[in-house]
């Protein structure tokens, strides 16, 4: 193979090439992935916005949707899109757009909170094996 399609086949054509998975990031190599990725999609997470069980690979399109409403008894994923059709007929959304900011928000302060604790702990302590 020359190695200018040398270069191509390895970065986007082969089969053996690493890639990871949307859902895990686990690497491996490509040939691998749609089966990979059927099982790690099917894995299930609980929305803590409304207290259901949701799908890896329904979680964007849920966190477009999900009302924020809390449900106090978890549900099936059949409820849930039981739940998400009567929904679609008529009621009103949330623009997807608000939801990703907020949550935008909300990550960046809890990384800088975890941040500054993680800062004055590590400074204490430094502090005190300086006085051993």
């Amino acid at each position: 193979m020359e190695r200018e399609i040398l270069a191509h086949h390895r970065g986007e054509n082969c089969p053996q090439r690493i890639v990871t998975c949307e859902f895990c990031e686990f690497p491996l190599p490509a040939i691998d992935l749609a089966e990979h990725q059927e099982v790690c999609g099917n894995r299930t997470e609980l929305c803590h916005l409304c207290n259901k069980y949701i799908r890896l690979r329904e979680r964007y399109n849920h966190e477009s949707r999900c009302n924020g409403i809390l449900d106090n008894t978890v549900g099936s994923s059949r409820d849930e899109r039981a739940a998400e059709r009567e929904r679609d007929q008529g009621a009103p959304r949330r623009q997807p757009q608000d939801f990703s900011r907020k949550r935008l928000i909300f990550t960046i302060a809890i990384t800088g909170i975890a941040v500054l604790l993680g800062s004055l702990f590590l400074q204490r302590k430094t502090e005190s094996s300086q006085m051993h």
